[in-house]
């Protein structure tokens, strides 16, 4: 994610338009609360002014990581959990927030399952097992659709 934005803070630049301009940065784009640090350390703004708007940005719900982890893994359910997982931990999401993100939405397997479905027809298993080991699937996930591929419920 591209965050480079030019936020040097200058003198005469109040607390409010401080908070305006870092305002307007997160409604451009959901952002997790490491990124919203990483724009502010990058602003060189004081330590209570960084205090001040992140509190302010939480308190707004501007920054919400558990809010970010559970969209971010519903809009990426054609990965797997150890990719999910290893992106929103780069985004500096906790493993608490993470883990939750996990259990809302499908289980592994069955996304495994869904994606196998849409491929069997034109790849062979070794093309669809690499494919889905590139998405982050467990070999567990997969050689269980594998084992089972004839099976509807497993």
């Amino acid at each position: 994610m591209n965050l480079s934005v030019n936020f040097q803070m200058e003198e005469s630049e109040s607390i409010e338009e401080l908070q305006e301009r870092f305002f307007n940065f997160l409604l451009k784009k959901i952002c997790t609360e490491k990124q919203a640090q990483d724009f502010l350390n990058k602003a060189k703004v004081t330590e209570n002014q960084f205090d001040y708007l992140m509190r302010e940005a939480k308190d707004t719900g501007l920054i919400d990581d558990e809010s970010y982890a559970k969209l971010f893994a519903e809009g990426h359910e054609a990965w797997g959990n150890a990719k999910i997982s290893f992106e929103l931990s780069k985004r500096g999401i906790e493993s608490e927030n993470i883990n939750s993100a996990l259990e809302n939405i499908t289980e592994e397997s069955q996304r495994a399952k869904e994606l196998y479905n849409s491929w069997k027809n034109i790849l062979d298993n070794k093309k669809i097992s690499s494919r889905l080991l590139s998405r982050g699937f467990s070999y567990k996930s997969i050689n269980k659709i594998l084992k089972n591929k004839d099976d509807i419920d497993f």
